[in-house]
């Protein structure tokens, strides 16, 4: 009885070791059979397809919806080798992302996901997929400065940097006052002719008394506000192209005030006590723009050397492309 016992208990465990070798082959296959091909193949090298799905979308965004599946793909690998050739240039070089570039990195992915989050993540794109891309985006600034920066391999000289900076940047602190306000119905309506006059000897007697040391524009700021007008110091660095966040013809007119220097610039709807800085070559505000200053030197030329550093093999999987081009029209059609 007990050999019986024995073995139908051998039976058992036999069964059971059958059925979880059976399971585990089978979760095993449907992991491969459900896992798929990878759409886009460089140079050996298979391009995760949520990062294919971004620049066929892109492509998509580009081109048109209209345009037809052979250009798309035919784009999205084009801005996918661009992505590939950006990355192992970067790597190749051993260079690093500083804080700041992450940080910069990191709020755009957010700002962008605030806005395209549910349509992204219905195409199968991620959070982190577009940090990979905007990521990229980073290497190709890392790229620009590596190359025309400072002990770069086509180094601009220092001299022409600041120079530029200083033929396109003002430097300065500013204290706006409005001649409009808004009424108890959320209209905008304009002071009336005492409370003008008033705003504007108030901007006056700041001005006199920053230039004679006795305020600065914070304590300036404070004495605005104190008297029942909004008040605030701030410290702007501008762009001469920049035409939307002051009035026309603004930059030339703070451009002519000595440095150092307060003085007063009204227009229509506003009055502005305005003291204009000087950024030197060690100042923070210079080294903010030198990426920017190099990009307006030399234009597009770390695209062309990024483009001919590769030579790409590039294969498509249609069968994998298709579905994703598909599952893009849809969510755009929807």
């Amino acid at each position: 009885m007990k050999n019986k016992s024995n073995s139908i208990y051998k039976r058992v465990i036999s069964l059971a070791l059958a059925i979880c070798c059976f399971i585990s082959v089978f979760a095993l296959s449907s992991c491969s059979v459900l896992e798929k091909e990878a759409a886009l193949t460089i140079n050996n090298t298979k391009i995760s397809n949520d990062v294919f799905t971004y620049f066929l979308d892109l492509a998509m965004v580009e081109e048109g919806s209209s345009a037809s599946y052979e250009t798309l793909v035919n784009k999205a690998s084009s801005l996918a080798g661009t992505y590939y050739k950006t990355n192992s240039l970067f790597h190749t070089y051993k260079l690093s992302l500083s804080t700041a570039q992450k940080a910069a990195v990191s709020e755009k992915v957010n700002a962008v996901w605030g806005i395209y989050g549910d349509y992204y993540t219905n195409i199968g794109v991620s959070k982190e997929t577009l940090t990979k891309v905007y990521t990229a985006d980073a290497y190709r600034d890392a790229l620009l400065v590596h190359y025309y920066g400072e002990g770069g391999i086509e180094e601009i000289p220092s001299s022409r940097l600041y120079a530029n900076f200083k033929s396109n940047y003002l430097v300065f602190q500013v204290i706006t006052g409005y001649f409009t306000e808004t009424d108890t119905a959320g209209n905008t309506i304009r002071l009336n002719k005492n409370d003008t006059e008033t705003l504007v000897l108030k901007f006056q007697n700041m001005s006199a008394m920053v230039n004679a040391g006795e305020q600065t524009m914070e304590e300036a700021a404070d004495y605005l506000t104190e008297s029942g007008y909004p008040g605030s110091v701030q410290t702007v660095i501008l762009h001469k192209d920049d035409k939307s966040s002051y009035p026309e013809g603004f930059f030339e007119k703070v451009q002519s005030i000595d440095s150092r220097y307060a003085a007063i610039i009204a227009s229509n709807d506003y009055i502005f006590l305005v003291l204009k800085g000087e950024a030197d070559v060690n100042s923070s505000y210079y080294a903010d723009k030198k990426t920017d200053i190099i990009k307006n030197i030399v234009g597009n030329s770390i695209d062309q050397t990024i483009e001919a550093a590769y030579t790409l093999d590039t294969e498509v999987s249609h069968s994998t492309a298709k579905g994703y081009y598909t599952l893009i029209i849809n969510e755009k059609g929807a």
